[in-house]
């Protein structure tokens, strides 16, 4: 069931790349900060690197999805059986909305 939790985060880390992405990002509560840093097609001009990773709001997203889904394979015990796969699905589903339609808006 902490499996749950992890891909709810990265579900919520997704919306977030896909705002910090593209023009939505103009409709979000984020559009007033500094898009050097929040908002993709800016931002990639002027991150800053270390060992070639580019520390902006999309890229340190991206990697706190990868890690939240990693975390959630690596703690994953059968709540349902097969039946588990239609049920992360649909909570990646529902949490991706909920947030990139509603809250971060």
């Amino acid at each position: 069931m902490l499996s749950s939790l992890f891909v709810i985060l990265a579900a919520i880390f997704n919306a977030l790349m896909d705002i910090f992405e593209n023009e939505n990002f103009h409709k979000s509560i984020f559009n007033d900060l500094n898009q050097k840093f929040w908002y993709k097609r800016e931002s990639w001009k002027y991150a800053k690197k270390l060992f070639n990773y580019k520390f902006d709001a999309w890229h340190i997203s991206k990697t706190l999805m990868i890690i939240s889904f990693c975390l959630a394979l690596i703690l994953y015990k059968p709540i349902f059986g097969y039946i588990d796969i239609l049920f992360y699905g649909a909570l990646w589903n529902l949490t991706f909305n909920i947030f990139y339609n509603k809250i971060l808006k």
